[in-house]
């Protein structure tokens, strides 16, 4: 019997420290958005633009090593890019905008995340083909560092979202060990 409650002390006082850790970063995002740029003009580019936050809920830093990656239904595979040129334009999409607000993006925004901070951040992918009907949205790096750190599992957070009449609804999101995305990051790197 003392050992039965002795064992089950154990697992408890395990499962409390995996719960501190798993809340270190708070992350959260918005819908994603379609912008056209020189809309109307034989130069129109679309992209899909979709924000997101990084918040650091402990009093030490944290690394994040944050990617993001988009895949379509169509076959389309975009790494998440920053264009400052439209950037102007972009933010007004931002239901949170705010004058002075400042924006990241995955290759800036990755790395130490200080005590309490939040990043607020930007994912641009250009081009994405207007036939398109479902975006499939891959974060990695948000997950404990046990995983990313050892590569024992590839977990990455999937948000999925579906349009509907030219917006994209949020279909599910969630942790995944879908890899799809792992071939084509190694590809475009040169890897």
């Amino acid at each position: 019997m003392k050992l039965k409650v002795f064992v089950l002390g154990i697992l408890f006082l395990v499962d409390i420290t995996r719960i501190s850790h798993a809340s270190q970063l708070d992350f959260s995002w918005s819908a994603s958005k379609t912008y056209i740029h020189n809309k109307g003009t034989g130069g129109e580019t679309r992209y899909i633009i979709w924000f997101y936050n990084l918040g650091n809920t402990t009093d030490q830093p944290i690394l994040v090593p944050i990617e993001v990656f988009l895949m379509t239904d169509t076959g389309e595979k975009h790494l998440d890019t920053y264009y400052p040129e439209i950037m102007e334009h972009v933010v007004e999409l931002d239901e949170d905008y705010k004058e002075g607000k400042k924006y990241q993006y995955a290759a800036i925004a990755k790395g130490e995340l200080a005590p309490k901070a939040t990043k607020h951040c930007v994912a641009m992918f250009e081009d994405v083909d207007p036939k398109a009907k479902r975006l499939d949205i891959f974060v990695t790096g948000i997950s404990h560092f046990f995983f990313w750190r050892w590569r024992m599992i590839d977990c990455s957070y999937k948000i999925t979202y579906e349009n509907e009449q030219d917006y994209w609804k949020l279909v599910e999101h969630g942790m995944t060990k879908d890899s799809s995305h792992r071939s084509y990051e190694f590809e475009s790197r040169n890897w």
